[in-house]
C-alpha cells in the first residue's frame, strides 16, 4: 500500500508536476493552432495583393483614359458645335422640305374601291370622285397651279376597316392614273 510522504515539499511537488504537464500540453496546442492562423492569414493577405494587382491595372488603364481624353478635349469642343450646326441644317432641311412639298389625300372606299380627293376650297365642300384617267389629270394639273411651283404629292388613304378594296386591277388603273405625279401607291 502506498503511503502519503511525510515531507511537505513532496506534498507540494506532485500536483505543482501535474500542472506543469498540462501547461505544457496547452503550450503545444497553441502552436498546432497558430499554424492554422498563419495560413489563413496568408491566404488572406495572397487575395489582398491580388485585388490590389487588379485595382493597379485599373488605375492604369483609367490614367490611360483620362490622359487620352485630356487630348483630344478641343476636337470635343470642335463636335459640340458641328453637332449644333447638324441640328440647324437638319431643322432648316425640313422646313425646306414642307415649303418643298403640296401633299393631298386621296381616299379609298372601302364599300367599292373607288377614291375621292375631298376638296375644301369649294364653296360647298364635299369630295371628288375620280372615276377615270381624264378626272385624274384635271385634278393633277389644278393641284399643280395650286402648288405654284412645289412638288405635288399625292397620299391614297386606304380603309381602316377591314375590306378587299381597293382590288389589284383598281390600283393598276390608280397607279397609271396618277404615273406623272409623285404618290404613295406601291409599285407592283
Amino acid at each position: 500500500m502506498i503511503r502519503m510522504p511525510h515531507r511537505n515539499v513532496t506534498r507540494f511537488i506532485i500536483p505543482l508536476i501535474d500542472v506543469l504537464i498540462l501547461l505544457f500540453c496547452i503550450f503545444l496546442l497553441m502552436e498546432f493552432n497558430s499554424a492554422s492562423q498563419a495560413d489563413e492569414e496568408s491566404e488572406k493577405v495572397a487575395e489582398v495583393s491580388a485585388e490590389s494587382e487588379v485595382l493597379a491595372s485599373t488605375l492604369e488603364r483609367r490614367t490611360k483614359e483620362l490622359a487620352r481624353f485630356e487630348e483630344i478635349r478641343p476636337q470635343l469642343a470642335d463636335l459640340d458645335k458641328l453637332l449644333d450646326e447638324l441640328d440647324r441644317l437638319r431643322n432648316a432641311q425640313q422646313k425646306s422640305l414642307q415649303q418643298q412639298a403640296y401633299v393631298r389625300l386621296i381616299d379609298i372606299d372601302p364599300k367599292d374601291g373607288t377614291i375621292s380627293f375631298f376638296d375644301d376650297a369649294k364653296p360647298k365642300p364635299g369630295p371628288i370622285k375620280i372615276t377615270d384617267a381624264k378626272s385624274a389629270r384635271v385634278l393633277i394639273e389644278r393641284h399643280r397651279q395650286e402648288a405654284k411651283g412645289r412638288e405635288v404629292y399625292y397620299y391614297f388613304v386606304y380603309p381602316r376597316m377591314r375590306s378587299i378594296y381597293p382590288l389589284f386591277g383598281q390600283e393598276q388603273d390608280y397607279r397609271e392614273w396618277f404615273k406623272g405625279a409623285a404618290n404613295s401607291l406601291a409599285k407592283v
